[in-house]
């Protein structure tokens, strides 16, 4: 019962939650939905610290706001382009754009071509495939767009191109696109496309320490041309954006700057999402120690989220602001306060963040006895929602290890001290200084408070060393000095016990005020939020009862409206049982006369024998086909009393005979009975293999086959083809049940038919590729295309491609 619950509270939340974002932001301009999926997707990139690209975040909060992408991967060009017309973008269905590509001539086809290329180049991850669509389709456009003599679409290419190339991490080919079109854009004055073009350059570079610099003055200077041009919004996302690059270079006062400016320009234009340059100053103020204004920044984070029902970051805004009033040894009630409901909402939403708030959290619970309660917290979370990132799994480690050290099992606290210590030599991110430094001051502390004193010392002496403690974590530094003091006064070494105790006296009157700052300001936050949930739980009551009132109205008229439609619908359907009737009797009766029609004309139609000759053909064909299902039959029944080879060999058997059964169905079936149509009978046998194999949910087919019409003696050979093929991908492509897709192409130019069959598995042994290979398979392959005197190919790149050729020739199709 209890899991039926959470069921339906996860389906009542996937449902509900997404509906309420996007009642909030469907109604905002295009312009301003644009610069939510940008302040969205930045701020779940840094939060994730870079382990998120930027396009896998823009799918995810357009998919939680109901939202598509359109606004942003069609930036610069959205207003030339019919939206209504390009619904495949959502979708993902690029085989119907590329169809409708070869409808188009001019400057139409030349403006799908950027689409195509612009989606291709923020799909999300790193796919090489993506990248080289993308390359593929936008070199085109520029191609098409210079010899049309369109310089905007040559510059939406050349920008597109660039996104591209840092996309696969080739800054200097990415530099030298925006270099080119920045000239162009400047030669021409359109100030527009290069803005675009800084832009671009400054958000989708790569952030390694020598393309720091070229990013920020990008986004300055594109920043100055949104400015002219008077486009708020836009200047709102490359403030932004400059913002979070100052505070990872260590520029507070940078940082803090142009996130005001931010905020300013924000509330100018009425935009209510503001909460992700709020959350961003909190976190400004707690590193320049404001944690009073920290805390009231923060709280409108979370009154701006809540307000527009935005809560893609209000489980890490609940979390900033309890960060804010965490203290040195204990942890304040309000600060677990909010830690609790930072935890509560990352689980809501199963974010593995939430083992950073789950640790501070169950420490809480530990200091205030609670430790079995705070047990069964970390347990059950670790069930439900597995630590992700390396980050995570250190959170987690110490969670565990603290409460092994609160019932007193010391073995395992220290293995799992250690194992946090591990990763954090692993860690890569911006922010791992912090984390180290901290994870060692707490083995320090572990081992000081076990009496093992050598080893309390060594770590916190690794925790001093790192750099940034000094400056940026007075109570890590001044904590890990009091216990080296105390450490060296156990030990006889008064000399060094007088110089940690300097240090921390020092350090610890910053931390005294710090604390009583903190102390005052969530006093007053207590009390205000204590009269507004007062005045809170008035207005609920009366908004309930208000409720209560027009949902008994609305009821009444849900029902008025339900019946009315029953009974129309009953109605309805009494009409349309009787006209389907009427339809029924009038096709028999016109069948009557038409069979009545036929049978006159017959007798006296001289070419009555000819028809004779067809209808015989078809029953010789219906015969065949029954054979054939019943040898099919037998196979089936023999393979009941084999296995191994022998049942594979019956199996394989199997598939060939229905190939050909199924060919001779579709003469008898068809008007015409000497030629087969292979757009229809290619995929009804695709979808027998994929049936047959049970690999529906494993492995995709992609078809795309051309209307074509072949006689019997090509037809059999290419199914048998087709069924080698498409077996051998399915057995041996995609080991261990591996998901992939087999694409099966068929086209004829000219008099040349060619077929393509293609997957992207693992590709086939070189050795069995070869002309003298002894695979049943293979042999069959060349075999069947000799017969047809096709030339075939075997290619072994990203998958298995088989390719073959064939022209039709007139004297055995004649005989057929």
């Amino acid at each position: 019962m209890a899991n039926k619950f959470m069921l339906l509270n996860l389906l009542v939340s996937l449902i509900i939650y997404p509906v309420t974002i996007y009642a909030q932001t469907s109604r905002l301009s295009s312009e301003k939905q644009q610069l939510w999926l940008q302040l969205s997707l930045n701020f779940y990139t840094v939060v994730k610290e870079g382990q998120v690209d930027q396009d896998s975040s823009l799918v995810l909060v357009s998919r939680k706001g109901r939202l598509s992408r359109w606004t942003v991967i069609t930036d610069g060009f959205s207003d030339d382009i019919a939206k209504e017309d390009n619904k495949w973008i959502d979708t993902r269905q690029t085989r119907q754009a590329v169809k409708i590509l070869g409808t188009l001539h001019g400057i139409d086809h030349v403006k799908l071509l950027v689409l195509l290329g612009s989606y291709y180049a923020f799909q999300p991850g790193y796919s090489q495939n993506d990248r080289d669509s993308a390359q593929y389709f936008l070199s085109k456009a520029k191609q098409e767009s210079e010899a049309l003599h369109s310089a905007f679409w040559s510059n939406q290419s050349l920008c597109l191109l660039g996104k591209n190339y840092f996309k696969g991490n080739q800054v200097e080919k990415g530099t030298k696109c925006f270099t080119d079109l920045i000239n162009i854009c400047q030669r021409a004055n359109d100030k527009v496309t290069e803005a675009k073009a800084w832009d671009y350059q400054g958000t989708y570079c790569p952030p390694l320490p020598a393309t720091i610099m070229l990013k920020i003055n990008s986004l300055a200077k594109a920043n100055i041309l949104y400015q002219q041009l008077n486009k708020p919004a836009k200047q709102v996302n490359t403030l932004t954006n400059l913002a979070y690059l100052a505070f990872v270079l260590k520029d507070i006062k940078g940082a803090e700057v142009n996130a005001l400016k931010a905020l300013q320009l924000e509330n100018a234009m009425a935009f209510p999402y503001t909460h992700y340059n709020y959350d961003l100053l909190s976190l400004i103020c707690k590193v320049n120690g404001n944690d009073d204004r920290g805390t009231n920044y923060g709280l409108k984070a979370v009154r701006a989220s809540q307000e527009t029902k935005d809560s893609i970051g209000l489980g890490y805004f609940y979390a900033r602001v309890a960060d804010l009033h965490y203290g040195n040894k204990t942890i304040s009630a309000f600060a677990s306060y909010w830690f609790k409901k930072a935890v509560e909402e990352l689980s809501k939403n199963g974010d593995p963040a939430i083992y950073r708030a789950l640790f501070n959290y169950t420490s809480y619970l530990n200091e205030s006895g609670k430790s079995r309660e705070a047990i069964l917290l970390l347990s059950n979370t670790l069930k439900t929602i597995p630590p992700a990132s390396l980050v995570d799994k250190q959170m987690a480690y110490l969670s565990i290890a603290a409460n092994y050290k609160d019932i007193n099992n010391y073995r395992q606290a220290e293995k799992y001290f250690l194992m946090a210590d591990h990763l954090s030599d692993q860690d890569k991110l911006i922010t791992k200084d912090f984390r180290s430094a901290q994870i060692k001051l707490k083995i320090g502390t572990f081992y000081f408070e076990i009496k093992q004193y050598d080893k309390a010392k060594s770590y916190l002496q690794n925790s001093l060393a790192i750099p940034v403690i000094k400056m940026n974590e007075p109570i890590t530094f001044s904590a890990a000095n009091w216990m080296l003091f105390k450490i060296d006064s156990l030990q006889g070494n008064y000399e060094s016990a007088a110089k940690h105790l300097l240090q921390y006296v020092t350090y610890y009157k910053k931390i005294v005020e710090l604390n009583d700052a903190k102390n005052i300001a969530g006093m007053k936050i207590q009390l205000e939020m204590t009269q507004k949930e007062k005045d809170l739980q008035i207005l609920r009551a009366k908004n309930a009862l208000q409720n209560q009132q027009a949902d008994n109205v609305r009821k009444l008229i849900y029902i008025g409206v339900a019946l009315t439609f029953l009974i129309i619908g009953m109605i309805y359907y009494r009409f349309y049982i009787n006209r389907k009737n009427n339809e029924k009797l009038q096709a028999q009766k016109d069948e009557i006369d038409h069979k009545n029609h036929l049978l006159e004309s017959l007798l006296h139609d001289k070419d009555v024998l000819l028809l004779s000759k067809e209808w015989l053909l078809k029953e010789v064909h219906h015969r065949v086909k029954n054979n054939l299902h019943t040898v099919i039959c037998l196979l089936e029944s023999q393979a009941a009393y084999l296995e191994n080879d022998a049942l594979k060999a019956i199996e394989n058997s199997q598939n060939r005979i229905y190939a050909m059964s199924l060919i001779h169905q579709k003469l008898y079936q068809s008007e015409d009975i000497k030629t087969i149509d292979m757009s229809v009978y290619i995929p009804e046998f695709v979808s027998y293999l994929n049936d047959s194999f049970g690999t529906i949910s494993q492995i995709r087919f992609e078809l795309d086959i051309q209307p074509l019409r072949l006689a019997v003696s090509y037809a059999v050979p290419l199914s048998l083809i087709i069924n080698e093929a498409v077996t051998n991908s399915i057995k041996y492509a995609f080991p261990g049940k591996k998901k992939g897709a087999i694409s099966i192409t068929m086209y004829q130019i000219n008099e040349q038919v060619e077929l393509i069959i293609a997957d992207n598995g693992i590709g086939i042994n070189a050795h069995k590729s070869g002309s003298h290979s002894g695979a049943l398979g293979l042999k069959l392959l060349r075999g069947l295309s000799e017969d047809i005197k096709a030339e075939i190919s075997i290619e072994n790149v990203n998958g298995t491609t088989i390719t073959l050729k064939f022209k039709i020739d007139e004297m055995i199709y004649a005989m057929a």
